[in-house]
């Protein structure tokens, strides 16, 4: 069982099933390059790395490192976290009232999904494709900046701004060398 606590005091963990702590955030390239080398890939193969078409593991996820993210939802801080054990965080962004750039051209599209409704999703439907659950699940559309210390979320309908989250704090192995 993995927990971690939030800076402002609530205890995450990952023992609830589905869990609120829990989020699944990939670039839109990671997904993009997954359906294209398998149209048929399911959201459950995506999220747990597993490839069907070569029965063998695979790793979607393209970072330095693993990762792994986390969301408390007292604060609505999102937490970046390495996915080894003894890990501990790697960013932190807190909700905020940033102003949107007047074009997110240069920015990356990011899919944010909850553990609830991902195990929603595959209560109804266990074979469901990562195609078919992004494309039910794009009412709201994410994107990160090129410095990576911006999301903005919008309303796929009006492109207004919902809501933005702000890097709080960042750390790197590197600096405890």
């Amino acid at each position: 069982m993995s927990r971690l606590g939030c800076k402002c005091g609530e205890g995450m963990y990952r023992s609830d099933d589905p869990s609120p702590y829990i989020v699944y955030i990939y670039y839109k390239e990671e997904a993009d390059n997954a359906m294209k080398d398998n149209p048929e890939i399911t959201l459950n193969d995506f999220l747990t790395g597993w490839d069907e078409k070569h029965d063998c593991d695979r790793d979607y996820m393209v970072r330095p490192e693993p990762v792994d993210y986390w969301f408390c939802p007292v604060c609505k801080r999102v937490y970046e976290v390495q996915y080894i054990p003894g890990g501990r965080w790697l960013r932190i962004y807190h909700r905020s009232d940033v102003a949107a750039p007047e074009s997110l051209e240069d920015w990356k599209q990011i899919y944010f999904m909850t553990d609830t409704e991902v195990y929603d999703a595959t209560e109804e439907d266990w074979e469901i494709r990562l195609s078919d659950y992004l494309q039910r699940h794009d009412n709201v559309q994410y994107y990160l900046s090129p410095d990576e210390k911006t999301v903005h979320a919008l309303d796929k309908a009006t492109e207004k701004v919902l809501f933005s989250y702000e890097l709080e704090e960042s750390w790197s192995p590197s600096s405890e060398e």
